[in-house]
């Protein structure tokens, strides 16, 4: 029924779904509602795709579809990269053969007890679907002996990028509403408008700023500050290594140019002292931060997918909601929607870097991406 992107924007898809605006977030931003995805086409679902990719955040809202149809769908649109602590980490310390699902070969690998409880700890926040594919979950529920069943247990969780300060971040996130949402939020601030509304000196300025990274706990969720486990989970899934640096200025994988600002690990800026830093800051917030660019989702039912870009967009979640809130998330480097390779960085030198650390993580997951 609709085979073009410009076809969604323009809601001329007939009667299979409705699209409309979101009220927020600026010139992007769109619900579908009553995909089905019992019938839709892979043709149809890849147009979705690429039109998500120039509209930054689409919410799907009355859907039908099974956890296995969630996860397949999504994968259609790429792999996880996740090149924090993922299988590439672990694999690159600990030998291509390492497994952490398999408890039994950590002795074997000399695994850290660090590392050890991490993996661990997170074989609990997974779901596993009738068909043997995994999702992770994000809950407040706890199994018998207390063990935390989904990340971002409760709370509000304040604005943030996944993988906030690694220079290859997954640009792509998805987020399946499960039980007990309704009530509950996520909020998404977009940059690019913003970006584009300001002087072309202060533009420039933008462009060249590097900004610096570190773990600042309690920048996502309190629990951080009270549960030192948790604590050091996020600090190595959000900011490993205090002092990294990444762009301010990118692109994201739908050619849209905005602000790589992830405020749960901005410390600084490389070159400047922090009392220059914060005055920057401060005049981007006065800006960036008003209603004009943001828009917090209210569930209205359980069965809602929130796409949202993780590259110049932000998200957090301001309403918790019911404590026993659960959805499940899956992150895509949105491979099959781009017709080459994306790079985010415009200065030759995080090109390059950014290049490197790709070539690397698809030698180690084995991965067979439109790059370099």
């Amino acid at each position: 029924m609709f085979l073009f992107a410009v076809n969604i924007r323009n809601n001329t898809t007939g009667d299979k779904m409705k699209v409309s605006k979101i009220p927020g977030l600026g010139s992007y931003g769109h619900y579908i509602d009553d995909l089905d995805f019992d019938n839709i086409t892979d043709e149809e679902w890849a147009e979705i795709g690429k039109f998500h990719l120039t509209d930054l955040v689409t919410i799907l809202r009355n859907v039908k579809i099974t956890k296995d149809q969630y996860y397949n769908r999504i994968r259609q649109w790429g792999p996880f990269i996740g090149a924090t602590m993922s299988r590439k980490h672990f694999q690159k310390k600990y030998g291509q053969d390492f497994d952490g699902r398999i408890q039994e070969h950590y002795k074997k690998f000399n695994v850290s007890s660090e590392d050890e409880r991490y993996i661990k700890m997170k074989q609990f926040y997974i779901e596993h679907t009738e068909h043997g594919n995994t999702l992770t979950r994000v809950c407040g529920k706890r199994d018998e002996y207390g063990n935390p069943m989904g990340n971002f247990s409760s709370g509000e969780l304040y604005w943030h990028s996944n993988e906030s300060s690694v220079i290859n971040f997954t640009p792509g996130v998805a987020l399946m509403g499960g039980e007990y949402m309704v009530g509950s939020s996520t909020g998404f601030l977009q940059t690019a408008d913003y970006y584009q509304s300001i002087s072309e000196s202060f533009r420039s300025e933008l462009n060249e700023m590097i900004l610096v990274h570190a773990y600042i706990p309690g920048g996502i969720n309190e629990l951080e500050k009270d549960d030192p486990s948790f604590g050091e989970n996020i600090r190595k899934e959000f900011a490993p290594v205090d002092g990294a640096e990444v762009p301010l200025v990118i692109t994201s994988p739908g050619g849209i140019k905005g602000l790589h600002y992830t405020l749960n690990s901005v410390v600084g800026i490389k070159g400047m002292s922090k009392y220059d830093s914060d005055k920057v800051f401060a005049e981007i917030d006065r800006e960036l931060l008003t209603e004009k660019y943001i828009y917090d989702h209210m569930y209205l039912q359980d069965n809602e997918i929130c796409l949202f870009d993780n590259s110049i967009t932000l998200h957090r979640r301001k309403h918790p909601g019911n404590p026993n809130r659960l959805a499940f998330r899956l992150q895509y480097y949105p491979d099959s929607l781009i017709k080459q390779s994306w790079h985010p960085y415009h200065q030759q030198h995080f090109y390059n870097y950014h290049q490197d650390e790709m070539l690397e993580l698809m030698n180690i997951l084995e991965l067979d991406l439109k790059f370099p």
